[in-house]
């Protein structure tokens, strides 16, 4: 099975909301992330040869890979919007999340909540330092 198989599957069932989709999606980062580390292995393993040798058979023709890009587009969101969503998904407050996972807060409007509370963060640190 591969990954873009699996990931149809689970976004087809039935209707997700864009966070949804990005978090089913980001499930899936690790593979694309694994195939894309391959695909530039093979590219500098073949830097120089000429245009008469053929490169070999890459995981996936495409050398240049950009992770986020490739899941947006699965989950049909635009890349800022996976972006802000991978980092709310991942991120460690469970209240913002669940808001924005429940459509109660908008994934622009959580994202925002983030970066303010990391530079909250940031400042108690520096205040700290002194």
């Amino acid at each position: 099975m591969t990954a873009k198989w699996m990931l149809d599957i689970q976004l087809g069932r039935r209707n997700l909301t864009p966070i949804q989709r990005i978090a089913v999606a980001e499930k899936y980062r690790p593979i694309y992330e694994k195939q894309a580390k391959e695909n530039l292995k093979q590219a500098g393993n073949n830097y120089g040869i000429g245009k008469e040798k053929p490169l070999p058979n890459l995981v996936n023709p495409i050398l240049n890979i950009d992770t986020t890009q490739r899941l947006a587009k699965i989950a049909g969101v635009g890349k800022e919007t996976y972006r802000m969503g991978a980092k709310i998904i991942n991120s460690d407050n469970e209240n913002v999340k669940k808001r924005v996972l429940s459509g109660e807060t908008s994934i622009s409007a959580g994202y925002k909540e983030l970066q303010n509370q990391d530079k909250l963060k940031s400042t108690s640190v520096k205040r700290c330092r002194t």
